[in-house]
């Protein structure tokens, strides 16, 4: 684990509005494929704000463009938090709630944290979900050209979910001990 150069949040939501536009843009006249290739290798090469426009897009799909696919989905949104886009870490919240609440509650950790150096007051809240999500890309070996490669649609599966549950209970003791050490 370590720390990433964070994007800003508004840095990010008004990248995020650009591709998203762009997308919705090309979808209406024609160069979908183009433009959405175009951002998936901006999202290869490691922009995370456009790993957080295709999660956005895996989620809602794209009629006649593109079908939802929850997998996709799921591990774009984890990958661009992981990669430091604050924004993308705001929308995560809802699938690491239950890491963040564990090592907020945590009076202990959290002044052993602020002690030690690795958080502050300012930047608790995106330093630990980075570190969770980060945790869970190595968990489940999340990398952009295993995303890029694969293809169709998926539906939500509780299968599928119980595989993001456990790589998020599992970053828990990984990031207290990082915090703390």
């Amino acid at each position: 684990m370590d720390y990433k150069k964070f994007i800003d949040r508004d840095k990010a939501y008004k990248g995020f509005v650009k591709y998203r536009r762009m997308i919705l843009d090309a979808s209406e006249n024609g160069k979908f494929d183009e433009v959405f290739t175009d951002i998936g290798t901006k999202a290869l090469e490691g922009d995370a704000i456009a790993q957080d426009v295709l999660a956005y897009f895996y989620n809602k799909g794209l009629p006649k463009f593109l079908r939802p696919h929850y997998s996709l989905y799921l591990s774009w949104q984890i990958l661009a938090s992981a990669n430091g886009n604050c924004f993308s870490m705001e929308k995560s919240e809802y699938i690491i709630k239950f890491a963040l609440d564990s090592i907020f509650n945590s009076d202990d950790v959290l002044k052993q944290a602020i002690i030690k150096g690795n958080i502050d007051k300012d930047n608790a809240y995106y330093v630990i979900s980075n570190l969770i999500c980060e945790s869970m890309v190595d968990t489940l070996d999340i990398n952009a050209k295993k995303l890029i490669a694969i293809q169709g649609g998926m539906k939500y599966s509780p299968e599928i979910n119980r595989l993001f549950v456990l790589a998020m209970e599992n970053a828990v003791p990984v990031v207290v001990k990082f915090l703390v050490s």
